[in-house]
């Protein structure tokens, strides 16, 4: 039954195709008009690889780039040395406070910026490098966290404006609820405070060149958002937002996991901690190679399914740290060393991030994000392996 997909030592990994997230990339700028993509790859590509994610999708035309993390900017910066990457921009979004001024400005970073402190140690840093520090002001039109709010940022633009060491290249917001069934009126309220401000500053001739405010669900649900940058999150790595319009995405990852042990259970023996799992017939439970310490949630304990062979078998008790139970009474062949899928597609089977977030109680990001950093990362173009990497 196994594929043997997982290297020789390995008890689990996670199998990322690259050419999926190719063809997502490509299917979204597709429904662009005249923006530009900007690929946010942070939380390491939303738990797929940031720099593998950037470099494939750099490849595909892609030239701007979204992070959190000064150190992910960094980490870019430092696989591009030499072979072209460094053409791209990185927009550093919220790691942006004054220590990090002079990192930001070593790495050739965009900054996200939303009081004068953050302008002020970045101008000095760019002015003791011989160079202009480049910020995004970000404006809260609405989601109630970071940014000056649309009334404060004219007078904030004007000021920076005059500041040397210090280019205004974007003004920034972020939708709270463009995912959301009923949160047109909310949405809408912030596309008109976002255009009421771009009129403004158009007026005052200090509207920056690069303006930004969809994300995934923005692209998708309000695809006339004003602005000329569109940030693809989710999307990117194949999960549609909520209640969006469809687009033609596919998941990249495939985590799969080792067979331990197949045990006969005899009905009324109980499985795991807490002795929550019991079979009021004989059956067959297979211990897998994979747990909460590998990031596959605890909550999904007896409420998720995987797949063996292709065929859809139950979560059986409580998941521990490092191992969890699958139900396989009905397959007929299975054995120490084969392989499940705990996540993805296998024969006609498939198991999404969508199902696994609903039955968790979350949401696809974090499904992608929590899978842990013990879990190598096995890239795939054309079908083959290209590389492993542990986070």
């Amino acid at each position: 039954m196994s594929k043997h997909l997982l290297p020789s030592g390995f008890r689990n990994a996670l199998f990322i195709d690259l050419d999926i997230l190719v063809q997502n990339y490509k299917n979204l700028t597709s429904l662009l008009d005249s923006q530009e993509p900007f690929a946010v790859v942070k939380a390491e590509g939303y738990g797929h690889g940031g720099v593998e994610v950037a470099r494939a999708v750099y490849e595909a035309g892609a030239r701007w780039f979204g992070v959190a993390a000064v150190e992910e900017a960094e980490s870019l910066r430092a696989d591009g040395a030499g072979d072209g990457f460094a053409d791209a921009r990185i927009l550093v979004m919220s790691d942006t406070l004054a220590y990090n001024a002079i990192r930001l400005v070593d790495a050739d970073c965009d900054a996200a910026v939303w009081h004068v402190e953050q302008m002020e140690s970045l101008a000095g840093s760019a002015r003791g490098a011989g160079k202009k520090a480049r910020i995004h002001v970000k404006v809260d039109t609405g989601m109630g966290r970071l940014g000056l709010r649309p009334q404060e940022a004219v007078d904030f633009i004007e000021r920076v404006s005059r500041e040397e060491g210090v280019e205004v290249a974007g003004l920034m917001s972020h939708f709270a609820r463009a995912d959301e069934e009923d949160g047109g009126d909310a949405t809408g309220g912030q596309i008109r405070e976002m255009e009421a401000l771009i009129h403004a500053l158009r007026e005052k001739n200090l509207l920056p060149p690069h303006v930004h405010m969809a994300n995934s669900a923005g692209l998708l649900n309000y695809p006339h958002a004003p602005g000329n940058l569109v940030r693809l999150g989710i999307a990117l790595y194949g999960s549609s937002p909520q209640f969006s319009r469809s687009a033609a995405l596919k998941t990249a990852m495939t985590w799969v996991a080792k067979v331990l042990q197949v045990k006969n259970i005899e009905a009324g023996r109980t499985v795991g901690y807490g002795g929550t799992y019991e079979r009021s017939s004989p059956g067959r439970i297979a211990i897998v190679t994979a747990g909460y310490g590998d990031g596959y949630p605890r909550i999904l304990s007896s409420r998720a399914d995987a797949l063996a062979g292709g065929m859809r078998v139950p979560v059986a008790g409580r998941v521990s740290m490092d191992m969890l139970a699958l139900d396989v009474t009905n397959i007929e062949t299975i054995a120490p060393g084969d392989e499940v899928v705990l996540l993805g597609e296998e024969g006609g089977g498939a198991v999404s991030c969508e199902e696994l977030a609903d039955r968790a109680e979350t949401i696809p990001y974090e499904i992608m994000c929590g899978v842990g950093v013990r879990v190598p990362r096995i890239y795939l173009r054309e079908g083959k392996v290209t590389h492993v990497r542990k986070l």
